[in-house]
């Protein structure tokens, strides 16, 4: 993408992180490696949580509301990496301060706060873009770049995010649909033009201690014709060293098309214990943050700067919030969805 305009004119754009759990540490990481960002301040109701990092990181700014640094004058946007609860009431007071706003996904986990969000864009003179990672990967990147050719016709989609058991307790607060598969609903989203007209969804309790299910499977009829499968389930085993199990697969009516995550590009047998390191999403390369979120990170920074369009729309979100509700409406009410129930 090059380096930012603001940097080569001298001048360095001022972005906050709310949210210094997990993700947020991986924004934190990122944007420091990033020439011309300066990492302005961050955020977190925890304090125990909040000088950790700021230590780890030697950040000097410091704010336990996210008021306090949304005022702040040099702030020029922010990252919002907290629970999906708190999503668009942060959003909204950003707007107010003016700042702009990256917003991890999910947006929103029900379509009327998802839909608030969309207006809010509009009324808004702040940007707001989703935080749809894998628009900014270079395999789903080339995904899009296939499927776009003029001769090729979509038949069907499959896609699989499993993810390890001691992974689910940690992400349990939210439905596995909008924890892990609201990634490849944006991808279904993003390589179809057409909207769903019938969703189908079975689910499975793997733990009785925890509400939200552990598997589901799931399938979308399009207006076009176009089939889609899902699948998740938070019962990978941990043995495996991994992170995900990743897959995404398209027949088309010139052949196939099949993505692997990770796939078979490096495995490392150490003390008894298998790994497969992340190459693509957030890797370090020479000590500085790489990959998807970097990527995803800088095209936020241009748009601030003006010198592109968006990659992911607000409108693209609200849109995949729908049809993970309406998997799960499914699943729950055990019964077909039409669309225009949603």
């Amino acid at each position: 993408m090059g380096e930012l305009i603001l940097y080569k004119e001298g001048k360095r754009i001022n972005i906050g992180v709310i949210g210094a759990g997990v993700f947020g540490l991986e924004h934190i990481k990122t944007l420091q490696s990033i020439r011309g960002v300066n990492l302005f301040g961050i955020c977190d109701q925890n304090e125990k949580q909040l000088f950790h990092v700021a230590n780890q990181f030697k950040i000097n700014n410091t704010y336990t509301d996210a008021e306090d640094l949304l005022k702040e004058k040099e702030l020029d946007g922010v990252i919002i990496a907290t629970d999906e609860v708190s999503h668009e009431p942060l959003a909204r007071l950003a707007t107010i301060y003016g700042k702009h706003v990256l917003l991890e996904k999910p947006v929103a986990t029900n379509i009327e706060t998802a839909e608030k969000l969309v207006r809010l864009e509009k009324e808004s003179s702040t940007i707001i873009m989703p935080g749809h990672m894998l628009r900014f990967d270079p395999g789903y990147a080339k995904i899009k770049e296939t499927l776009e050719m003029k001769e090729t016709s979509l038949k069907s989609l499959k896609v699989k995010r499993n993810v390890p058991y001691d992974r689910f307790t940690l992400h349990s607060r939210t439905h596995p649909v909008f924890m892990a598969l609201s990634h490849d609903v944006d991808q279904i989203i993003w390589n179809t033009s057409s909207l769903p007209k019938k969703i189908y969804a079975i689910q499975k309790q793997i733990d009785y201690n925890i509400k939200v299910p552990g598997i589901l499977f799931g399938l979308i009829e399009f207006e076009n014709g176009l089939i889609c499968s899902l699948e998740t389930q938070w019962c990978l085993p941990n043995e495996y060293g991994q992170y995900l199990d990743v897959e995404f697969e398209a027949m088309m009516d010139t052949g196939q098309l099949k993505f692997r995550y990770p796939g078979e590009t490096i495995h490392i047998m150490q003390n008894g214990k298998l790994s497969q390191p992340d190459i693509q999403f957030t890797p370090v390369v020479h000590g500085n943050m790489s990959g998807a979120l970097r990527n995803e990170l800088e095209h936020f920074l241009s748009l601030i700067e003006g010198s592109t369009s968006p990659v992911v729309t607000m409108e693209e979100a609200a849109l995949g919030v729908k049809i993970c509700e309406g998997l799960i409406r499914s699943a729950t009410e055990q019964r077909e969805i039409q669309w225009e129930e949603l």
